[in-house]
């Protein structure tokens, strides 16, 4: 328990106008011609002294604070903290509105709306952002889920985490625990139960000319406990972007991850990472992630990732600094992409399920035609949570049967929205990136052996007819499989680089990033 103290905040009632807000949490690379804000006066307005105020929960010195009651009642002026156990004000802010429905599921109270017109120098623009409730715990499963939602240009921006969702359901003591901060012991100088660690969003938008964003909180189902959203100030920003790592790591073992070889730095100077899962780091020593893995920073700006022998999906994030703006980056870590035992693969010969191939037969490839299979691989694991397979049903996507594969195997897309949003026809999409709780769907029970399949070089190949990538090595591979197996792979390509993954060819497809994946969806929709 730590002693409460009140975080300074200059409401709109107070005479805090939307412009203030907006040029408050707007930074480098992007000008802000004009702004609105919508709901109740006492929601929203900009906080001071963050750092020492509110350390560990506020997301920087200064920034806005939106909220579904008063932003006033984040803090306690006196005594301890996070005494009230239902933080809750039943506010004059907008109700009902179909925009936040649609996006919640459900109906919603109390919002809080800070609209912005700018014009941005880059493609990219990113937000840092904390998200907190006095919903965690209790209600984190319920129907009550106060939602938080970007749109940029009228589309809503997903996180790229879990579902998308920056909420409780989300985001929890169960769920990607690894970016949730329990609050219950009243450790933080909140009123709220818990709140996210510092996340970000990354966002599309269209250089040099006008766009829009909407930012906006509100209360689910009912307008009972509070929520709020702190944005850090010059966030919004395009000059430095740290895009979102999807990366292999092995249960056991050490697997090297460079996060910034993504990023996107449109500054002079060197980057360099500050925080690892928003504690500080420095090179050499080991940070516990809540679901056990070690993060360790390397001299040279890389992640030695140790598993902790749970074969599991987890995430974290990290702050890099580019000596004038910073950035979190999300690291979303899971299992080798791969195909489903039983799973038909096309060979000259008509299709063979995968679990009968061996080193040496032929496999018809879209690119190179008949081409011979150099190594095949299998792993087997519990077919539950983030681990269980993604189920294609026949179909869905051109002209195939049923398919099974892991969440990160990527599926050939054709599309003239992808040539228009990425200037390629053809992209590969993770599998988890396409699920639609539809057609593609997780099939979750029992156990799951998923096969790899690895050729002289990345290839597109046809599984149940569908159109689908080979095992394309990388720097995750020394550490992704037994000492002998991994022996095996250098032996047929010894000008493989262990460290960097170099030496292999490129892959066949540009592949998209999520935030990209949900960015061609939304399109689509739209």
């Amino acid at each position: 328990m730590v002693a409460a103290s009140e975080l300074p905040i200059d409401t709109v009632r107070e005479g805090t106008s939307a412009v203030d807000m907006a040029n408050e949490i707007f930074g480098d690379g992007v000008t802000v011609t004009g702004a609105t804000y919508t709901g109740d006066r006492d929601s929203a307005g900009i906080y001071s002294d963050g750092n020492n105020t509110a350390p560990g929960v506020a997301p920087s010195e200064t920034g806005v604070i939106l909220s579904t009651g008063e932003v006033e009642d984040f803090t306690n002026s006196n005594g301890q903290s996070n005494q009230s156990t239902n933080t809750s004000t039943n506010t004059s802010g907008s109700n009902n509105v179909s925009q936040y429905n649609n996006a919640a599921g459900a109906r919603t109270y109390d919002a809080a709306t800070l609209d912005v017109d700018f014009i941005p120098d880059s493609a990219l623009m990113t937000m840092q952002f904390v998200f907190s409730s006095e919903e965690y715990p209790e209600f984190a499963t319920s129907q009550y889920q106060d939602f938080f939602g970007v749109w940029v240009n009228g589309q809503l921006v997903p996180l790229s985490v879990g579902n998308g969702d920056t909420d409780p359901g989300n985001i929890n003591t169960t769920s990607n625990i690894n970016i949730y901060v329990d609050n219950t012991s009243d450790d933080f100088n909140t009123e709220m139960d818990g709140f996210t660690v510092t996340m970000t969003l990354t966002m599309a938008v269209n250089p040099d000319v006008l766009n829009s964003i909407r930012i906006a909180i509100a209360d689910v189902s009912d307008s009972n406990y509070d929520s709020n959203v702190l944005i850090a100030g010059n966030s919004v920003q395009t000059e430095l972007v740290a895009l979102t790592d999807a990366v292999n790591v092995y249960p056991t073992g050490t697997t090297t991850v460079d996060v910034l070889a993504n990023d996107v730095n449109n500054g002079t100077s060197t980057m360099t990472i500050t925080h690892i899962n928003g504690q500080p780091a420095t090179v050499g020593t080991a940070i516990t992630l809540p679901t056990g893995q070690q993060v360790t920073l390397n001299a040279d700006g890389t992640f030695g990732v140790v598993g902790d022998g749970d074969i599991e999906d987890f995430n974290f994030t990290y702050t890099v600094d580019n000596g004038i703006n910073t950035d979190v980056g999300l690291v979303n870590a899971t299992s080798i992409p791969c195909f489903v035992a039983g799973t038909l693969i096309a060979t000259p010969q008509g299709r063979r399920r995968v679990d009968h191939l061996a080193a040496g037969d032929f496999i018809l490839t879209k690119d190179d035609g008949p081409q011979p299979l150099r190594w095949i691989g299998s792993r087997k694991v519990a077919a539950t949570g983030d681990f269980a397979p993604i189920h294609i049903r026949a179909n869905t996507l051109g002209q195939h049967s049923d398919l099974l594969v892991s969440p990160l195997h990527r599926v050939l897309i054709k599309d003239n929205l992808a040539e228009l949003l990425f200037g390629e026809a053809e992209v590969l999409v993770a599998a988890r990136d396409l699920v639609n709780d539809h057609t593609i769907t997780r099939r979750a029970g029992g156990e799951v052996t998923y096969f790899h399949l690895l050729f002289d070089r990345h290839q597109v190949v046809f599984s149940e007819g569908l159109e689908t990538e080979s095992f394309l090595p990388g720097p995750q591979t020394a550490e992704s499989f037994e000492a002998e197996v991994v022996e095996q792979i250098y032996s047929i390509f010894p000008e493989l680089d262990p460290d960097t993954g170099e030496g292999y060819s490129p892959a066949a497809r540009r592949t998209l990033k999520r935030y990209e994946a949900e960015l061609l969806r939304a399109a689509k929709v739209a």
